[in-house]
């Protein structure tokens, strides 16, 4: 026989069968937590999905009227056809599109309404887009409105007044064109 007394036997074997029991109730309830944590991300990516994919529907008639608009011989047959675009467009972004998409949109409109200087509406386009960008696809896009519509301009002069206007802070291309943006 043992000379170790029966409590201390007890214990010695009961002490690590306590612990297990209680190691596994709570690796139990972290699982449990997991799985419904997994559930709650599956729904959200679900969810992002689908907004992403409405988000597509509402900006690319818009994007791609504009891309005709800045192609000389397509011009004419967007601008027939972009009252209709606008109107949906506008519609819609209120609802699905980002607040920045937004914000770029009613600067977009507001500016446009006032028959700014050139160089205006095409660095509000250029916010716009590079907005819709972000919105999209690429959030951290590091893209600049220089890059958004210098590819579609063939005469850009290199370190000229337009290729400025889509670098500098906006309320300076406004003061150097002698242009108070209206939602200021």
């Amino acid at each position: 026989m043992s000379s170790t007394p029966l409590w201390l036997q007890i214990v010695a074997i009961g002490v690590p069968a306590l612990a297990s029991i209680a190691a596994a109730i709570l690796a139990a309830r972290f699982a449990a937590r997991a799985r419904l944590a997994e559930g709650k991300a599956a729904r959200l990516l679900a969810l992002e999905e689908r907004t992403a994919a409405r988000r597509a529907d509402v900006y690319l008639p818009f994007v791609s009227t504009l891309g005709d608009l800045l192609t000389p011989a397509r011009q004419q047959a967007a601008l027939a056809g972009m009252e209709p675009v606008i109107a949906d467009f506008q519609n819609f972004v209120t609802v699905w599109g980002s607040d920045d998409v937004v914000q770029a949109f009613y600067r977009f409109r507001r500016g446009s309404t006032t028959g700014p200087p050139p160089a205006i509406m095409m660095r509000l386009t250029a916010d716009l887009l590079l907005a819709i960008r972000r919105d999209l696809a690429w959030p951290d896009s590091s893209t600049t409105p220089l890059e958004v519509m210098g590819s579609r301009i063939t005469d850009l002069e290199r370190g000229g007044e337009l290729e400025a206007a889509f670098v500098m802070p906006f309320d300076e291309l406004a003061e150097r064109e002698n242009w108070s943006p209206p939602w200021a």
